[in-house]
């Protein structure tokens, strides 16, 4: 199983109004020849400990899988101005 981390760009290279730059996204690739009980493991895995959602399933003619995962980033600004 290959899994691949997309991380989101930063949000001063993108406009506000795009909705690309509020998630982070996660590809998980099984083999032909895996079980989809393995997958489906890794999925429940993510989901359940790393807050991430199943966005797209594809199910190649071979036999492969792929898997895309997403979650939100939380983006906080500084309240306090802390200077020496």
């Amino acid at each position: 199983m290959i899994e691949k981390k997309i991380a989101a760009p930063h949000p001063l290279d993108q406009l506000p109004q795009d909705p690309g730059h509020r998630f982070e996204y996660l590809v998980i690739t099984a083999r032909p020849g895996e079980h989809r009980s393995m997958a489906r493991a890794t999925l429940r895995e993510h989901s359940e400990y790393g807050k991430w959602e199943l966005v797209r399933t594809c199910l190649y003619e071979g036999g492969g899988q792929k898997y895309w995962m997403r979650r939100r980033i939380m983006r906080v600004k500084p309240t306090l101005d802390i200077r020496a």
